[in-house]
């Protein structure tokens, strides 16, 4: 019996799809391949804010709902690689509006002995409490930089620095401090003072 020919076009779109295919999963397996550092997500913020807290035995029971933001300098700019000061910046814009959410910051209840969420302030301006900043964070999600600021809200003023931390066998180390300052109200003293002169 004669070997039945197949029409042409049928060869052709078999042909056709077949180098759509190949196409299609080298094009897949090119663009999986390149290196892609997903964002920072909310969950991985707020992980990081509360392993430094602990690991720093940070005792932060009240704060500010308004993250602080920092300007990078020439100093902690150094700290970084290019590619981290690029993820950064994407950072900085993706999170420009975020505020800290109550329940989410965590501290070490020393005499309970166990971790605590920490009181978020809605007004700031009553009692002492910390002001944080976003933080700064690497790529790899191994250095963050960030500033803890405790104001008292009274006389005796507050202090406050931004901090290098880096992830040492699993624990946040502070490795390096920037701008660290003590205050205290001047004029109270002042004002003190001159009641002893008297």
């Amino acid at each position: 019996m004669p070997a039945i020919a197949k029409p042409r076009n049928v060869t052709s779109n078999c042909m056709t799809t077949r180098t759509l295919i190949i196409i299609s999963t080298l094009t897949t397996l090119f663009l999986g391949s390149c290196k892609s550092t997903p964002d920072l997500t909310e969950d991985e913020v707020y992980t990081i804010l509360n392993e430094i807290i602990a690991d720093d035995s940070l005792y932060v029971d009240r704060a500010c709902w308004k993250f602080q933001s920092i300007d990078l300098t020439t100093e902690m700019k150094n700290e970084f690689t290019k590619e981290d000061i690029d993820f950064i910046e994407r950072q900085q814009s993706l999170f420009k509006n975020t505020t800290i959410k109550s329940g989410k910051l965590k501290w070490l209840h020393r005499r309970k002995n166990t971790f605590v969420s920490t009181t978020i302030d809605t007004v700031c301006n009553d009692g002492i409490l910390y002001h944080i900043s976003f933080p700064i964070i690497s790529v790899d999600r191994q250095k963050v930089i960030i500033e803890f600021q405790e104001d008292c809200n009274c006389m005796l003023g507050g202090q406050g620095g931004k901090d290098l931390y880096e992830k040492k066998n699993g624990h946040w180390v502070r490795t390096k401090g920037f701008d660290h300052w003590i205050s205290e109200n001047r004029k109270w003293k002042n004002e003190k003072q001159l009641l002893v002169i008297e």
